[in-house]
Formats: C-alpha cells, sequence, structure tokens
C-alpha cells in the first residue's frame, strides 16, 4: 500500500497511508475511528481511494467484523462463492474451529461467535493472504485462544492482517501498525512498541510488562 488516501461523503478518512506486510501474522492496531476498517475494505477493493497504489500477489480471503445473518446452512455458507470447492476442502479447518458438529445447522441461528468461527473457517480454507477486521470480537476466552493459535500454526505457509482492540495479539504478531485519526503512526517489530505511543494512540495511561518473554499492556486508572 502507498499513498492511499479515501475519501468517503465528502471527507478524507485515509491520509496518504502507506506500509507494507512483511508474511506472517500483522495487526492493525487503533481505537475507534481510527480508519481500520475502511483501510481493510480499501485492500480487498469495497472502496476505491482517490490516491495511491496498492498491490498484492495473493489470493486473498476477507473476514469482515459485521455480518448479515444469511438464510442457509453453514455448509452453503462455506461453499458460497466457490464453484470449484467441496465441503471436504473446509473439514480440516472446521475440525481445527469446533464448528463440524453444527455444518447443516441454519447460519441465521448461530450465536455471534459461531457466526465467526464460521468465516473464519471459510476464509482459512481459500485464501493465502487472510484479512481479518476484528476476528477475536465476541469471541470467549478459550475461542480467542484457539484462534491465536490457528494463526501462530499457519503463519509459516500462509500472511494474516488483522484488525484487533486486543494487545495481547502483540505476542503472536510478527509486525503491527498503529493507526490513529486516517494515519499510521508507527510501523515495525511489536517489540519495539512503546508505553508511550500506545498511550498517545487511544489518550489513556498503558503501561508495558515483560513477563516471562510475553508483553502484557494494562491500563492505568
Amino acid at each position: 500500500m502507498k499513498g492511499i488516501k479515501v475519501n468517503l461523503g465528502g471527507k478524507e478518512i485515509l491520509h496518504g497511508i502507506s506500509f507494507s506486510t512483511d508474511g506472517g501474522i500483522n495487526v492493525i492496531l487503533g481505537p475507534n475511528g481510527s480508519g481500520k476498517t475502511t483501510l481493510l475494505r480499501t485492500l480487498i477493493g469495497m472502496i476505491k481511494p482517490s490516491e495511491g497504489e496498492i498491490q498484492i500477489n495473493k489470493r486473498i480471503a476477507y473476514v469482515p467484523s459485521e455480518f448479515f445473518p444469511a438464510q442457509m446452512k453453514v455448509r452453503d455458507v462455506l461453499l458460497s462463492g466457490e464453484k470449484k470447492r467441496k465441503i471436504e476442502d473446509y473439514l480440516e479447518n472446521a475440525k481445527l474451529l469446533g464448528i463440524e458438529t453444527f455444518l447443516d445447522r441454519e447460519f441465521s441461528s448461530l450465536s455471534s461467535g459461531e457466526k465467526r468461527l464460521t468465516l473464519i473457517c471459510k476464509a482459512l480454507s481459500e485464501g493465502d493472504l487472510i484479512i481479518m477486521d476484528e476476528p477475536l470480537s465476541n469471541l470467549d476466552l478459550a475461542n480467542k485462544m484457539r484462534i491465536m493459535k490457528i494463526m501462530t500454526e499457519m503463519a509459516k505457509r500462509k500472511e494474516f492482517l488483522i484488525t484487533s482492540h486486543e494487545l495481547d495479539v502483540l505476542n503472536i504478531s510478527n509486525k503491527v501498525i498503529i493507526m490513529k485519526k486516517g494515519k499510521v503512526v508507527y510501523e515495525g517489530k511489536p517489540s519495539d512498541v512503546t508505553e508511550e505511543v500506545l498511550s498517545e494512540v487511544y489518550e489513556v495511561r498503558i503501561r508495558k510488562y515483560e513477563v516471562d518473554g510475553k508483553t502484557f499492556f494494562f491500563v492505568e486508572s
């Protein structure tokens, strides 16, 4: 992504965004309204930039943060838009995600977390570059840990670009991009992210701690 500008409703939302992914797990952080979702939608072609250049050389699969409750079975959601695929192509990831037991349930009857797991299964089975908007939202603790473990295990053969409000994902990421008000304010190694950068971006005092080789962040009251 180089010099990307996006205008929506007469207002510039993204201001000359430039960054590259480095393979593995790439995480985009930032508060609500920072432009994270607009950036992902621009990457997949839903939104046309007014300026800039995008280069992608991998098959993209996208998991949105919000979705409509489709009136169709889970297996049909997985197969939608993929004429050359069979349900067997999705079973390995369905088992990893724990959704193999409700392939014949109506998608609309699932919980928010189950719907998200279904769409993540579809993306993991179809894409080489997995773009996910808030993939950990609406998931319980066990499923959050499951998704992070799966991404870590698959990061050698697939590339991930995700947005998140969970600062713990820095422990599994290879690169982090931090946004505020439609601009990139940091791009680099997760280990180099400072308390000062996060505190300025989120406008709260954030403390950084290292415990057993892992980094934890806490909001100071």
